[in-house]
């Protein structure tokens, strides 16, 4: 599953710690990264529509998992790295 640099810090907050509200992975990247609130949820939709992540809808709020696993994405980034263009 390809997913890119800024995706990937995204999943970094959620291998950390999960599950997650977007305000809590909002909350540890927007200092950081000085990135904005609507920057930070386009990247989760990007991730759920790549399937890289599930929402559990509790109240009115979603709980964001990961369902990619850190060790598989670094395993294939290393074989992408490795493999001639």
């Amino acid at each position: 599953m390809k997913i890119s640099e800024a995706e990937s810090i995204v999943m970094e907050v959620l291998w950390r710690q999960h599950p997650l509200a977007a305000e809590e992975v909002v909350a540890a990247l927007a200092e950081a990264r000085q990135w904005q609130e609507a920057t930070i949820k386009t990247l989760l939709n990007r991730l759920l529509k790549k399937g890289a992540i599930v929402a559990e809808k509790e109240g009115r709020r979603y709980l964001y998992t990961p369902v990619l696993r850190r060790e598989d994405w670094v395993l294939e980034e290393s074989q992408g790295l490795l493999e001639p263009s």
